[in-house]
């Protein structure tokens, strides 16, 4: 009996706990479900429950925590990096201008040459003896002038005087004969005689006057000739001697050597191939963004794999751009006092374009724009803004980058989580 008793009381107590608790959510009910807020101006603003107001302090304390620097611009030397082939400055072919059979090739494809040194021999065949000949040829003639000229030298005046005087005798004599004639002691035939002497005396003088040794120096023409003559033939003949050996017109490398010893080389062929390689020619192609900053004499900064650093100047900036790549080709020479760069070779050029005020950055800390821009966000009283950047200078770990502003408070680790007019709260990193 006092088994159910203890039953009925548990049940009792436990039908009196649930009473309770169901009248006190239905009773009390009114005063959980409103809450008074302070709107801050003394009067108290209630909302339903289930609902929640946010506060700006509260949203700023919400916002997404992001690390910043601040922006202190450098002068940065800005460069402009391009790739190209090395080339060589020229590349001379070497042709015969005479025909002959070869009798040597005196070196050897892919040597260096220096100007002047004998590259193909061709048979002179009977060159010397005609030489020797035309040599003879011309000393003769220089004699036969030399001797005419001595001839000449006097015989005109010999001959005039001689002239003058026979004219004197005869005018002397013709005056006396026209006096006897005069007074009947000689006859007129004889005065006859004398004026035909005196007309002989004169012309001979004239005759004399008129030639002026016309033989003496029609000889020493003849010789001027015979001796120019002499010395033209010598000159060919000589002319031909030198060209039947072929030498190099400049220093550099033989490239290719086209004929063989024994072999008949007609005049005009291709003898030799050399390349002009003291100094080579890089093309490369700078954007149209960039060729506005490029300038003749600019220094470049050349990588050669295998080789190291070079340095060189750009020489030539095209004024069409190829219409392929919409690029404008900018040609670099490279000085090669060494010989070490060989046409054909991949170089990286790094173009000097003076200096700029740009920040040193991480590139991770960079965005892309649709367009394909660069751009960085930054702080603008604790909201993401996005600004235009360009790049200066790059680098593996650090980038140089122009268009952010002295005193911007750029944001760097995190910033790949927030987007323009986003809430931002920076946390300055330490300087070092």
């Amino acid at each position: 009996m006092k088994f159910k008793n203890s039953y009925i009381w548990a049940g009792l107590v436990a039908l009196g706990v649930i009473g309770w608790m169901v009248s006190g959510s239905f009773t009390g009910s009114d005063e959980a479900g409103t809450a008074a807020v302070n709107d801050g101006s003394g009067q108290d603003m209630t909302t339903s429950a289930g609902q929640t107001q946010t506060s700006p302090e509260q949203t700023a304390n919400a916002a997404p925590r992001v690390s910043a620097v601040i922006v202190e611009n450098a002068q940065i030397r800005q460069s402009i990096r391009a790739s190209g082939i090395t080339e060589p400055q020229a590349v001379f072919t070497i042709s015969a201008e005479i025909g002959g059979t070869i009798t040597k090739v005196a070196v050897r494809e892919g040597s260096a040459v220096e100007k002047g040194d004998v590259l193909v021999v061709m048979d002179t065949d009977t060159l010397p003896s005609r030489i020797a000949a035309a040599k003879a040829e011309m000393a003769a003639a220089e004699a036969a002038l030399t001797t005419a000229k001595t001839l000449s030298g006097g015989t005109y005046e010999e001959e005039r005087a001689a002239a003058l005087a026979n004219l004197e005798v005869a005018t002397q004599r013709l005056e006396i004969g026209e006096k006897l004639v005069a007074k009947s002691f000689s006859a007129p035939v004889d005065l006859a005689q004398l004026k035909a002497n005196f007309e002989t005396a004169r012309m001979t003088l004239a005759r004399i006057d008129l030639e002026k040794n016309y033989r003496a120096e029609l000889d020493i023409s003849q010789n001027e000739a015979r001796l120019a003559g002499a010395k033209s033939s010598l000159v060919v003949l000589q002319d031909q001697l030198a060209k039947s050996r072929i030498t190099a017109p400049i220093s550099g490398w033989l490239e290719t050597v086209h004929v063989d010893e024994g072999e008949q080389m007609p005049a005009g062929v291709v003898a030799a191939t050399i390349l002009n390689m003291n100094e080579l020619s890089i093309i490369v192609a700078v954007p149209q963004t960039n060729i506005a900053q490029v300038a003749i004499g600019n220094p470049v900064s050349i990588d050669v794999a295998g080789i190291g650093r070079r340095t060189g100047t750009v020489s030539r900036i095209a004024s069409i751009s190829t219409s392929t790549t919409r690029t404008f080709d900018v040609e670099i020479t490279v000085p090669n006092p060494d010989r070490m760069l060989r046409a054909g070779m991949t170089v990286e050029a790094d173009i000097d374009v003076g200096y700029q005020p740009a920040f040193g950055m991480s590139p991770a800390h960079l965005s892309v724009a649709s367009d394909g821009s660069l751009t960085a966000k930054v702080d603008d009283a604790g909201v993401v803004r996005v600004k235009p950047v360009e790049l200066v200078r790059s680098g593996v770990e650090q980038v140089f980058v122009s268009g952010l502003a002295n005193g911007d408070t750029l944001l760097t680790f995190g910033q790949a989580f927030v987007e323009a007019g986003d809430p931002v709260r920076v946390l300055m990193e330490p300087t070092s």
